[in-house]
Parts: structure tokens; C-alpha cells; sequence
């Protein structure tokens, strides 16, 4: 659900956009661990005002215009985040009793058969898309790279790494690492893309990369403890 959602926000908004928005997944792990019971960290709530702050500011960006951004497309990659962090929650509980090969198997057999069985559902639809595109001069290649791509160093790659990752430094060391997702992404839609940043959008994202990292970099909470007998 996460990469479907992601998926069809970017086609709906720019690359930029879409990486800030997935960011949330930074806030949203922890609000959730507080909604548990689990206490939160002024700085959680500090971050969460600054990060709503930076997103409607970036999302006021003219540029945007000249990208192809969409509050459609925002909403789904902001659902798309939820979905995120929804993961990264059981990730961080059943990976330290789940050998990390028996997870990530798991984990890519279980998206793959229901990427498949989605395909079937949709072919009525976008099959016929799919052999234009393939019948055209570009030709199967760019269909066969991206799927090789998303399956292979996306979904299947980039999750071995997460996973032994994660467990090795911790959450809230990781979280650090991921806020600088939305600065790459950036870059590279510049580079190879030719997107565009204006005024509203450089201020937006760096309030809200600002909120990362003070989110990220926030005292570890205790999940053992009350919110009546404990420092948070």
C-alpha cells in the first residue's frame, strides 16, 4: 500500500515534493510510540510544529507549478508515509526476535505476490498502455530497467541494508540518516530531472529538515515506563 500510494503521488506531483512529504515517516514513528503510551519528548512536539510549518510553506512554492505539483499528489505520498512508518514501527519490534534474512524474505515474497496479483487485476486497464509504450520507439528496455530497479535495489536491496542498518545503530540513529533523503532527492531531480526550487520551497525545506533532525535527534524514550515516573 505504502509503494502504490508513493508511486502515484510522484506521478502527480515533482520528485522534491514527494521526498519531503515521505519524511514525515521521521515524526510519525514517534507520535505514534507516544499515542502507545510510550512519553514524548517536548523536542518530539517542538519538531512537529516546525515540520507542519515547513510542509505548507514548500507547498506554497510557485515553482511547483512548472513541476507538475498537486495536492492530489501530496496527500498520497503523505499517505504514503503513514504506510512508512506503520513499517518502520513493526520493523523496529520484530527485528531484534526475527533473523534479519527471514524477515526481508519474507517481507519481499509477501509485496511481490501481491504486486503480482494487483498487475492481474489492472491489466484490463493498463495492459493495453503498457504495450503501446512497448510497441513505441523506446521499447521494452525503460519498462524492464525500472522494474529491475524498484525490485531489485529498491525494495529488495535497500531492505537488507535497512534492516541489518537499523538494528546495528538504532532508531533514532538511523532517522538521522534518513532525513537527509529529501536533500538527495533534491540534487538529483535538479541534475537529472530539471526541477526547480523557488523562495517558498528552499524555506519550507529547510524548516522541515530542520524538524527532522531535531526529531531524530531527540532522547530515545523509554517504552517501560509511565509518563507519571519518567523524565521525558
Amino acid at each position: 500500500l505504502g509503494a502504490t500510494a508513493n508511486l502515484y503521488g510522484l506521478s502527480l506531483t515533482s520528485s522534491d515534493h514527494g521526498a519531503f512529504l515521505i519524511q514525515l515517516t521521521t515524526l510519525i514513528v514517534p507520535l505514534v510510540q507516544g499515542a502507545r503510551g510510550v512519553p514524548i519528548p517536548p523536542r518530539i512536539w517542538a519538531a512537529v510544529v516546525l515540520a507542519l510549518t515547513g510542509v505548507f510553506v514548500f507547498t506554497l512554492d510557485p515553482a511547483a507549478a512548472a513541476t507538475a505539483a498537486s495536492q492530489q499528489g501530496d496527500a498520497l505520498c503523505v499517505l504514503a508515509a503513514i504506510f512508512y512508518a506503520t513499517y518502520d514501527l513493526r520493523l523496529f519490534e520484530h527485528g531484534s526476535r526475527v533473523a534479519p534474512l527471514t524477515l526481508i524474505t519474507t517481507k519481499i515474497t509477501a509485496q511481490a505476490g501481491l504486486s503480482v496479483l494487483a498487475a492481474v487485476a489492472a491489466w484490463s486497464s493498463v495492459g493495453p498502455q503498457l504495450e503501446a509504450f512497448v510497441a513505441s520507439d523506446l521499447g521494452l528496455w525503460p519498462v524492464a530497467a525500472a522494474a529491475i530497479w524498484s525490485g531489485v535495489f529498491v525494495n529488495a536491496f535497500a531492505s537488507v541494508l535497512q534492516v541489518s542498518g537499523q538494528q546495528a545503530v538504532g532508531p533514532a540513529r538511523a532517522q538521522v540518516v534518513y532525513a537527509s533523503q529529501p536533500l538527495w532527492a533534491a540534487i538529483l531531480s535538479l541534475i537529472f530531472l530539471g526541477e526547480t526550487v523557488g523562495v517558498e520551497g528552499c524555506v519550507g525545506g529547510a524548516l522541515f529538515i530542520a524538524a527532522c533532525f531535531l526529531a531524530a535527534t531527540a532522547p530515545e524514550p523509554d517504552p517501560n515506563c509511565g509518563v507519571e515516573n519518567c523524565e521525558v
